[in-house]
Formats: structure tokens, C-alpha cells, sequence
């Protein structure tokens, strides 16, 4: 089964955010989008640096479902891309969902769902924002 949404262009915005050192970026873009009353986001363009990020990729799926390997990477990072989404959760705030290529300093790339990343010395992000909260 295919699902698909159409929401009003007129409706939508940009939004540029610029994430300072030391901050969480799932954390951080999760708090962004409560205090900016974002219900459903695009990230349509990342770019910056961290000094960790926790990768988790699917390896193969068995009888139990999918499997995955995990990584933590503790170095400095170059955030070559991220792209994902914001969406609205039934029981809470808004989930975040990032896969990012980051690029060690000698070039050699990793990449996959982000599970984790800590800001270096900044990011930048613009989100097209597709549909905010009701306002009360």
C-alpha cells in the first residue's frame, strides 16, 4: 500500500537555524521545532561539524526483523550533508529523523541514520516547514 500527503504550498516556510558548539543535534532541532511550532519539516539542506556522531545502519534482515550495527565515532567530523524530517508523534513532541555524511579530516566519508551527534563548531540548517501546530 502506497501513502502520500499533499499539504498547501501557500502554508509553507523556510527556516534557516544556526546550531551552536556542544549541542545535541537531534536534541536541539527536536526543541527547535517545539519552540518554533513545527508539526512536519523537510531538512532540505545540513552542513557543518561535530566532534561525535553515533551511526545506526541496517546490516541484513533475519527471521526477527531488521539488524543493525551501531558506531559511535569520536573525532572531529565534517558534516558534508544531513537530510530527514520532522514529524508529529501520537504520544509526544515531534520526532526527528536525520541520515548524515559526515567526512573525516583525511576525506574517508561514513554515513547512515543518525542516532546521535555533537555539534564541533557549528551547523547549519534550513528546514522547509510544511505545516505547523494549531494555534490554541
Amino acid at each position: 500500500m502506497t501513502q502520500s500527503q499533499q499539504w498547501d504550498a501557500t502554508k509553507s516556510r523556510i527556516l534557516y537555524h544556526r546550531f551552536q558548539p556542544g549541542e545535541s543535534l537531534l536534541d536541539a532541532l527536536e526543541e527547535l521545532a517545539r519552540s518554533e511550532g513545527i508539526r512536519e519539516a523537510i531538512i532540505t539542506s545540513c552542513i557543518g561539524s561535530f566532534t561525535q556522531l553515533k551511526l545506526r545502519n541496517l546490516c541484513r534482515r533475519d527471521e526477527d526483523g531488521p539488524v543493525f550495527e551501531r558506531q559511535t565515532i569520536d573525532s572531529n567530523l565534517e558534516l558534508v550533508s544531513a537530510e530527514g524530517y520532522v514529524q508529529p508523534l501520537p504520544e509526544r513532541g515531534p520526532r526527528v529523523h536525520i541520515h548524515t555524511v559526515a567526512a573525516h579530516p583525511s576525506g574517508e566519508v561514513v554515513g547512515g541514520h543518525c542516532e546521535g551527534a555533537t555539534i564541533y563548531t557549528g551547523a547549519f540548517m534550513y528546514l522547509h516547514v510544511i505545516e505547523d501546530e494549531p494555534q490554541s
